[in-house]
Order: structure tokens, then C-alpha cells, then sequence
């Protein structure tokens, strides 16, 4: 699993929580209540939780 996170990491269609709430200024507690609600599309891989780039994107513009 280590090695597929660190697969996700290399390609920049995916952000992790940390670079969501970096990028738009909000903070990393309001990203994870986005994400836990479903308001914010994202998938976990073990305890680790990445977004679609797209979905942010379309999400905020």
C-alpha cells in the first residue's frame, strides 16, 4: 500500500487534505469536515484520504 500512496504523490491529478487547504486558504480541519460530508469528492487508500484535482477545482471556480 506504501508504494501505491506513493504512486499517487508522483502525479499531479491528486492533492492530498494538506495541499486542498494550502492552495485555497482554508484550513485543514475544514477540508477533512468537507471530505467526511461528501460535500468535497475524495477517497482514502488505509488512513490516508486524496482528492481529484478536477473535482477542487470545479468545486471552488
Amino acid at each position: 500500500m506504501k508504494g501505491l500512496i506513493i504512486m499517487l504523490r508522483d502525479y499531479n491529478d491528486y492533492m492530498t487534505p494538506q495541499e486542498v487547504a494550502d492552495e485555497f486558504g482554508v484550513s485543514l480541519t475544514t477540508v477533512y469536515n468537507l471530505l467526511r460530508s461528501g460535500k468535497l469528492p475524495g477517497f482514502k487508500i488505509g488512513k490516508k484520504w486524496f482528492v481529484v484535482r478536477e473535482k477542487v477545482e470545479r468545486l471552488v471556480y
